[in-house]
């Protein structure tokens, strides 16, 4: 799935022409135009009602040029926080009406909030100004590009920051709540895809973070994988046996400095020989690089480059 987010174009309320109208859309046609999976419209169609396309001899679904304004509508409502049941069998004037008010409508043009900005409300104490900063670029950002160019930037700003004693322990804290808050609003506006492939994502005992992990399953849930997030501080054989228990095609887990190399070898060692056939461990987060493995099935994560391609392996 591309970005949750983009310029929407408001729907005209007058009459459109008969041939607008009349032109028939399939449903990978739609997807592509609204980004929304066409799993997920067959879900809504069976669960909310909506989208109810027309039915052609063969079975295939039609849509109109209709049904994708409201789904462009609905895109954003979730994108805002809104929850599939709240509003996918709304009408386009009531999905309108969610954005008619100054404070309710969420910004859908204008100028991007920087990652010095957000740093430095965060600095000065400003809460309010750094959850609108991480409010705003998710929702002009969309999923992906709200992870890769402002959250994990963000992380890393931050994490200098405390090195050189420019903010207090108070001030991490907040982020972190800030952050998490964000980007599991994020994460909840995805529908589970039907098929596809799923990562577990964990951390092993004695690691604690867990924005990392949620940043990823962002990044997974918007490339069509279901992320399940376990969390941190988790014991190898719960990872095992969760990964088996959700039946997982990868387990992916954070590696954060200072690492203890040969501890966290033997339980990646141990792991990989109890987990499913081809199901490989991505390690990945600013400690991955430190461990010095060569195993068969673990993978590496370096960079977005790399967890891109992890994720164009995963079976489909």
């Amino acid at each position: 799935m591309s970005e949750l987010v983009q310029t929407v174009t408001k729907p005209r309320a007058s009459a459109e022409a008969p041939s607008e109208r009349s032109v028939p859309l399939s449903i990978r046609v739609v997807s592509r135009m609204t980004s929304i999976e066409p799993d997920t419209l067959r879900v809504w169609e069976r669960r909310y009602g909506f989208p109810k396309p027309e039915r052609r001899k063969g079975g295939s679904r039609v849509y109109t040029t209709k049904d994708v304004d409201a789904l462009l509508l609905i895109r954003r409502a979730l994108a805002a926080g809104y929850r599939p049941g709240e509003i996918v069998n709304k009408s386009i004037g009531e999905l309108e009406r969610l954005f008619d008010g100054p404070a309710s409508r969420p910004p859908t043009s204008g100028v991007v909030p920087t990652v010095e900005g957000a740093l430095r409300a965060l600095a000065e104490d400003d809460v309010l100004g750094l959850r609108a900063a991480l409010k705003r670029a998710a929702l002009l950002l969309g999923p992906r590009s709200f992870v890769t160019d402002f959250a994990h930037p963000a992380s890393v700003g931050v994490g200098a920051m405390w090195a050189n004693g420019e903010i207090e322990v108070r001030h991490e804290h907040i982020f972190t709540s800030c952050l998490s808050s964000q980007l599991n609003l994020v994460l909840s506006s995805f529908e589970e895809p039907a098929r596809g492939p799923t990562v577990l994502l964990a951390a092993l005992p004695g690691e604690p973070h867990k924005l990392g992990l949620e940043m990823i399953a962002v990044v997974l849930a918007a490339s069509q994988v279901t992320p399940r997030l376990l969390g941190p501080d988790t014991p190898p054989e719960q990872i095992v046996a969760a990964a088996r228990a959700y039946r997982c095609d990868a387990v992916g887990l954070a590696v954060m400095p200072p690492v203890e190399t040969k501890e966290v070898g033997a339980h990646i060692e141990w792991m990989l020989t109890e987990l499913p056939r081809r199901v490989p461990i991505w390690a990945g987060g600013s400690g991955a690089s430190q461990l010095g493995l060569a195993l068969d099935g673990l993978v590496i994560i370096r960079d977005w480059a790399s967890l891109d391609a992890a994720i164009a392996a995963l079976p489909r």
